[in-house]
């Protein structure tokens, strides 16, 4: 019985053991809070070397013999045994590079972000950020299975290219980047973060190679996005003002015409419910009860045709909307 007790108590402790360790670790800042992965107590890294020089030796000696697990174990044991030693940010990015080098690229683009965040200065930060490119655009482009079909999931590098952007804003291929996640959310029909995203393109990278092309992305989602919900006038207004923006910016690009043709469309749409809407005030005179509420209604109409007239003059509705307000204004002469 006493041995049943003693059997619990033990394993009691080393459970409380290993669930204070960490905490304490983390208010007194020492090495456990700089390791990216928090490890169970029993599986804690324990390198071959006594200390970060022959480790690190260790560790290439295991990898010139092509026994790369070995050899990615005992790099990844440096860097949480010796975390601020000048040999941890090297053992971090060959531990990296292994991990590419055999197919993990999520898990090798997270261990290059640790890199990159814990060890700035310390390793050849353009090579870390193409590796990250590389990896990000394998992982758009790659085909997956489920069952008997193949897909793609190319929104899934959205997070890996927003995170590389933060990672170098005005690095070479940033603005690329920007463009690259705008154009995924368009294609995958999610128009409302498409605009935000080429929006954002234009804000950082006014001038940059892909600013006519994210302009009107912009302005194409916009039209693509009030299409999708037709009864929005705010988006089709929105969709409306930004086509107009390019053409202003860029009359004689390539894509003008066709930004005009999403104009016109929208145009007309928006100059037929002005139409419909001052048709409405006036069937209401019908039932209008008084005078008064007669000539609001007229009023109305008129508004709306006068703001037809004013918004699309150039509508097939613009004549008829004049005449229209014409017979509004003699029944309005009526009732006085």
């Amino acid at each position: 019985m006493r041995t049943s007790v003693y059997i619990l108590y033990v394993i009691g402790l080393i459970v409380i053991i290993g669930s204070v360790v960490p905490a304490l670790s983390k208010e007194t800042g020492n090495d456990f809070e700089r390791v990216k992965h928090e490890r169970s107590w029993w599986n804690r890294m324990h390198p071959k070397g006594e200390s970060p020089e022959t480790q690190l030796a260790y560790a290439e000696s295991l990898k010139a013999s092509g026994s790369i697990k070995s050899a990615m174990k005992e790099y990844c044991a440096l860097v949480y045994k010796w975390p601020e030693s000048s040999q941890a940010p090297v053992a971090q990015l060959n531990y990296a590079q292994l991990l590419e080098q055999r197919g993990k690229l999520k898990k090798a683009f997270d261990e290059y972000q640790f890199l990159i965040e814990t060890y700035p200065g310390f390793f050849p930060f353009q090579e870390a950020l193409e590796r990250q490119y590389n990896i990000a655009d394998k992982i758009a482009g790659q085909r997956r299975y489920f069952l008997l079909f193949k897909y793609e999931a190319p929104e899934e590098a959205i997070p890996l290219f927003e995170k590389m952007i933060q990672n170098g804003l005005q690095w070479k291929r940033s603005s690329e980047l920007q463009f690259r996640i705008a154009r995924l959310y368009e294609k995958t029909g999610q128009y409302d973060l498409a605009i935000d995203s080429y929006a954002l393109y234009h804000q950082r990278y006014p001038m940059g190679p892909l600013a006519e092309q994210a302009f009107f992305g912009q302005a194409k989602c916009y039209y693509l996005y009030a299409k999708k919900h037709s009864n929005a006038a705010d988006l089709r207004e929105n969709a409306v003002v930004t086509l107009r923006g390019f053409l202003d910016w860029y009359p004689n690009s390539d894509m003008a015409s066709q930004a005009r043709r999403y104009l016109q469309e929208l145009e007309m749409e928006s100059a037929a419910l002005l139409y419909e809407q001052a048709q409405v005030y006036l069937n209401a005179t019908r039932n209008a009860d008084g005078k008064k509420e007669v000539k609001q209604c007229l009023i109305g109409a008129k508004i709306s045709f006068q703001r037809l007239i004013y918004e699309f003059p150039d509508s097939r509705w613009s004549d008829t909307a004049r005449a229209r307000i014409r017979q509004v204004d003699e029944r309005v002469e009526r009732l006085k």
